[in-house]
């Protein structure tokens, strides 16, 4: 019996995979069934223990070069703001390469995704960025660790961790617009296939970044490949490109908008939303900013299972100065 045919139908917003129910209708076969659903179970529970490691290894490996440059950071070391007062505290709550330690908890929403009208879709993203400055050399190090809800055919959504995602910007300036570039990572540590890839895949990430007066314009682009991992897993590819526009308003307000666009060759998927939402920005007397916001978002163009017609994204932002930045302040 192949396991895979125990998954109930799930898919999700990003890495979904569509599994056959498993069938209990030979009584000769219900026995082996449970018992490769008990070796499943703890087959999960072991990978989920090995993404809370590496996810805390990845955490302690950036704190430690976080500590390490908190007296070589400086300010200009990107173009964080263009302008003065409430302009700069927001573009540098959007900008998403300000050299701060930033925490970003994100949400999507989806109902009724393709394929499961009156049921949700869901997707959480914590994401863990920080500033490196070592050799003279400027980089901005993210990982992202996703929370996948599946809408599934049957049993309601189920939920697991996904895949996690490493990738590391090199960034430069050049006439007050910084452009980053460098190399991505992904780790198969998702509950089960139908929260992640089941492969290792690498690529590489990119962003442009223009702040103004008004607000920021900006790009980010990721491309990600399978090249090793669950050999049952279909080969794929995976690019996403977010253009997204911050225009400033008064007293940390500002208009927002920021949709993913996703191809997916894995799931034979692509998605094309178009967003807008509001956001508001405080920040703290010692420097630290937080960022809420929420933009509805409707998709232009769609195709694959479980590819939203529209979702809700929402989220925070808190950013915190280096040591050397929070005694500027």
């Amino acid at each position: 019996m192949n396991p895979n045919d125990l998954n109930n139908g799930e898919t999700y917003m990003k890495d979904r995979f569509i599994h056959s129910n498993a069938s209990a209708m030979e009584s000769a076969f219900y026995s082996e069934a449970v018992g490769v659903s008990a070796m499943r179970e703890v087959w999960s529970r072991m990978r989920s223990k090995r993404t809370v490691v590496l996810a805390a290894a990845v955490v302690l490996f950036a704190g430690n070069a976080w500590t390490q440059e908190n007296n070589a950071v400086r300010s200009q070391s990107v173009a964080s703001s263009s302008g003065s007062g409430e302009a700069n505290d927001t573009n540098a709550a959007n900008n998403p390469v300000h050299p701060l330690l930033t925490v970003d908890l994100w949400n999507y929403f989806a109902p009724s995704p393709e394929g499961f009208p009156g049921r949700i879709g869901n997707q959480g993203l914590l994401r863990l960025a920080v500033p490196i400055d070592a050799f003279g050399v400027h980089q901005f190090l993210r990982t992202i660790l996703p929370i996948n809800t599946t809408a599934s055919v049957q049993g309601g959504p189920n939920t697991g961790v996904g895949d996690l995602t490493i990738y590391d910007w090199v960034l430069f300036e050049e006439h007050g617009t910084t452009v980053g570039v460098g190399p991505l990572i992904a780790a198969p540590t998702a509950r089960g296939e139908a929260y992640g890839s089941g492969k290792w895949q690498a690529g590489a990430a990119g962003l442009v970044v223009a702040p103004r007066n008004w607000g920021i314009l900006a790009l980010v682009a990721t491309y990600q490949h399978s090249f090793s991992g669950n050999s049952s897993s279909p080969v794929g590819q995976l690019a996403s490109v977010q253009p997204f526009v911050i225009r400033n308003l008064h007293r940390g307000f500002y208009l927002r908008s920021s949709g993913v666009w996703t191809f997916d060759t894995f799931h034979h998927e692509k998605d094309i939303p178009l967003g807008f939402g509001v956001g508001k920005v405080w920040k703290g007397s010692n420097g630290d900013i937080a960022n809420f916001y929420i933009e509805p978002q409707y998709s232009l163009f769609q195709n694959g299972v479980g590819s939203p017609k529209w979702q809700v994204f929402a989220g925070t932002t808190f950013k915190f100065p280096t040591g050397k930045r929070s005694k500027e302040q």
